[in-house]
């Protein structure tokens, strides 16, 4: 049984931030998916990852689709993936070229005053709760 995942939402003005903690596995990415969709659009997320205790296949799909609906609206999504836990699941899968990956939320901030140099997400991805007959 997975933990409990809590999503706490803040508004800079200019950026949306997400802090995630818990688990983000199939049984917490509805909760995800909602969260993200509730913030997405022309202004940059922020997604505070470093309290998530588990991150699986279902929960990067999220991101996936969470980075290319956010592309789609003129927005972008960055990830804070503290520690080397995360930081490694983003490298097995070739997602680090894929998200702008932080080790901190400051770092992320800083980020926001250059360009984005990361590539879309892969085409073929098929992201329940992210597809366009979703919309």
């Amino acid at each position: 049984m997975s933990d409990v995942l809590s999503i706490r939402t803040g508004d800079s003005g200019s950026y949306v931030t997400l802090e995630v903690a818990g688990d983000l596995d199939l049984e917490s990415t509805p909760a995800m998916t909602a969260g993200l969709k509730a913030v997405l659009g022309p202004r940059p997320v922020l997604v505070d990852l470093s309290r998530v205790e588990f991150l699986d296949s279902t929960g990067l799909g999220v991101l996936v689709g969470a980075h290319r609906e956010a592309a789609a609206e003129g927005g972008a999504l960055l990830l804070v993936a503290a520690g080397p836990r995360l930081q490694k699941i983003f490298k097995i899968t070739k997602l680090h070229k894929v998200f702008a990956l932080h080790d901190t939320m400051e770092e992320a901030v800083a980020s926001l005053a250059s360009p984005l140099e990361v590539e879309g997400a892969p085409v073929e991805t098929v992201v329940p709760g992210f597809t366009p007959e979703d919309r």
